[in-house]
């Protein structure tokens, strides 16, 4: 039970499908995939971060603070446009209450909770294709990949490259392994439409 005075987040059933989703089971998995689709302004950013949260209380009750910061890479098409929406939605949250701090010139994203880091957001802008490159070498507990797919006149999308490499870096000791995809809704020729087809 929540404090009367905590800020409150209420997703929609799909959104909360969605936290149970990326933070159900955390430990019974090899790994698992979760592509979260919608319009835009509907709030897909916000619930990929607390989806975040989520897990990291789901590892608390069980016992395995120690394991804790969980490490996100969160990639996106440009550093610009990571800064126009997703910075800004951990902005948003942070003015609603939620323990955000900002690091680094906005390159990381931190929440910490009764002195305890529980998640720490590492921001990639994958202006050129090459820039994938910086992922290798990187370790995370989830691969977060923000607008997949092309947006109208406002987001390129994400090449295959960034996932291919990106899956590479998911290997963060004793934590539950994830890839998570937020996009407009994709094309049919798109490779997210592929992946989730295979």
């Amino acid at each position: 039970q929540a404090p009367a005075d905590a800020p409150a987040f209420i997703p929609s059933p799909v959104g909360e499908d969605m936290i149970h989703a990326f933070a159900g089971d955390p430990l019974s998995e090899i790994m698992r995939l979760v592509l979260c689709e919608g319009p835009r302004g509907e709030g897909k950013s916000s619930l990929a971060i607390i989806a975040h949260l989520v897990l990291a209380d789901t590892l608390i009750r069980a016992g395995l603070a120690a394991r804790l910061p969980y490490i996100t890479a969160i990639c996106r098409d440009t550093w610009t446009n990571l800064e126009r929406t997703t910075l800004r939605t951990f902005m948003e949250l942070r003015a609603m209450g939620l323990p955000i701090r900002v690091e680094n010139g906005g390159r990381e994203a931190v929440i910490e909770q009764d002195g305890l880091e529980t998640n720490r957001f590492f921001l990639f802008g994958l202006d050129r294709p090459a820039d994938a490159d910086r992922l290798q070498g990187f370790t995370c507990g989830c691969l977060w990949i923000e607008e997949a797919a092309p947006a109208a006149d406002f987001s390129g999308g994400v090449a295959p490259e960034a996932l291919g490499i990106g899956a590479t870096s998911v290997r963060q000791p004793g934590v539950p392994p994830r890839i998570l995809l937020t996009q407009n809704p994709a094309d049919d020729d798109h490779w997210t439409v592929h992946l989730e087809e295979t």
